[in-house]
């Protein structure tokens, strides 16, 4: 097997980008948050170690290198991409998710193909409608296409300073998000599925940053790991929303310890 390279795989006639990274027998399925890509996680991967772990990167519907249909944003469509993820691996996965990508994990755990066996979620989104704030509607929808606003919105929601690099990859992603994708948490699109929370059995692990204006920890334990019988909470100090770019040695080894 090579250690790295982009792999397509069919979900119901949308093809998704699946970047497989590493050669070692535990597998990981790192899903992205909102209008974002699988490049979020890079900081982290490059902690990871390749000959322990395979890692599977995935580019969700309208985002990244993934095809852009025009139907088909909301939480059952992205967690169809999830599954056919999971079913490209064919081996017993962690599945990582940020963000929106964790609340997309939540639904899916709910229901878990036979080979999801473990869930990291990462500054997570709730199962609960969360209603967006006008004003924060308005900055959201302003910076569509604006490279200086996009990075203004992603400063926001982080704590810490982060390499010129990683804040340059996140804002191309955003820039060139389908706007479909762009508009989903504005649409109404995210129905309420927390008592499907319940129902998730496989052990489960969130991080939360200290200063998350999207994600708040006081939320992610009322809304997550208070949901989920067993999982465990863990706050990042002096961190915001962003994680995998403001944290990624810290997310590096709890993902690393958690098996």
């Amino acid at each position: 097997m090579q250690d790295s390279g982009l792999e397509f795989i069919d979900n119901g006639g949308v093809r998704l980008c699946v970047e497989r990274r590493g050669r070692g027998p535990r597998h990981l399925l790192f899903v992205h948050g909102w209008i974002s890509s699988r490049r979020m996680w890079y900081d982290v991967a490059a902690l990871m170690d390749p000959a322990v772990v395979t890692m599977h990167l995935l580019d969700l519907r309208g985002c990244g290198l993934s095809d852009r249909p025009l139907k088909g944003h909301d939480v059952e469509a992205y967690a169809s991409g999830v599954r056919a993820a999971l079913a490209h691996v064919a081996a017993p996965v962690t599945l990582v998710g940020h963000s929106m990508g964790a609340r997309v994990g939540q639904y899916v755990a709910a229901e878990p193909p036979p080979n999801l066996e473990r869930l990291i979620l990462v500054a997570p989104g709730s199962a609960k409608p969360v209603r967006v704030p006008a004003k924060r509607r308005e900055l959201a929808l302003a910076a569509f296409g604006s490279r200086e606003r996009i990075e203004r919105f992603q400063r926001a929601a982080m704590s810490k300073d982060v390499p010129a690099e990683s804040m340059l990859r996140i804002v191309d992603d955003a820039l060139v998000c389908q706007f479909e994708h762009w508009m989903v948490p504005f649409e109404n699109a995210w129905a309420d599925f927390s008592p499907r929370l319940a129902h998730i059995a496989m052990p489960t692990l969130a991080i939360a940053g200290e200063n998350d204006p999207l994600a708040p920890p006081a939320r992610v334990k009322k809304d997550v790991t208070g949901a989920i019988a067993g999982s465990l909470l863990v706050v990042l100090r002096g961190c915001g929303h962003n994680l995998p770019i403001e944290a990624p040695g810290e997310i590096a080894a709890a993902v690393a310890r958690f098996q």
